[in-house]
């Protein structure tokens, strides 16, 4: 299931235990933490919240979430990872998040792939018919790739506390129909060297 997802950038596989120090890691990073995710909901800390994970991709259908490690085609090393919460197979909806862990990559072409990748497994692997996610506006890259193809359906005002104010949770989110028509729409620009390749 994982392996069917490839760019030119990265590839989506699934995650072991040898995996388990480095999602660790970035479930600690203070960076990640301020606009991904708050590792205080991590019920007994990163390292458990980590291994959860990893045991829920056990039953990789008619599980609730499911947990992708992102890798370089390149090198082969885990530089980020994609997880679908809330996994209904009924309506065939999930809540989807990924993030770069690795700092190195995080100002490079690995984001938006990764975003591609992600939303590429829920439509054609998974086969949902909605997928959507919560964007801090505190992460500006973030917003803007999400407003490339995304549809902005509501705001959270106020709701994550930053310093000594507050960042607000914008929804996105994308039907089946509307990624394949952003494909189409992108063929001959931003994804012709993925179409080039037969990745898409």
């Amino acid at each position: 299931m994982f392996d069917s997802v490839s760019g030119i950038y990265c590839a989506i596989r699934r995650p072991n235990l040898d995996d388990l120090d480095t999602i660790t890691r970035w479930l600690d990073d203070p960076y990640l933490n301020s606009t991904v995710f708050d590792n205080s909901t991590f019920v007994d800390g990163a390292k458990e919240q980590a291994m959860t994970w990893l045991e829920q991709n056990a039953a990789v259908y008619g599980g609730d979430n499911l947990l992708g490690l992102v890798c370089s085609v390149k090198s082969g090393k885990p530089i980020g990872m994609v997880w679908f919460n809330n996994i209904d197979w009924k309506s065939r909806t999930a809540d989807l998040r990924y993030l770069v862990g690795e700092a190195e990559y995080r100002t490079s072409v690995f984001g938006p792939e990764i975003a591609l990748l992600s939303l590429q497994m829920a439509f054609n692997v998974m086969n949902l018919h909605k997928v959507y996610g919560y964007v801090l506006s505190g992460n500006e890259d973030s917003v803007r790739l999400a407003e490339f193809g995304g549809i902005k359906e509501g705001v959270l005002k106020n709701y994550l506390p930053v310093g000594d104010g507050w960042n607000d949770y914008h929804l996105y989110a994308m039907f089946s129909d509307d990624f394949r028509a952003f494909l189409q729409e992108h063929k001959e620009g931003v994804l012709r060297r993925h179409f080039k390749a037969g990745l898409l």
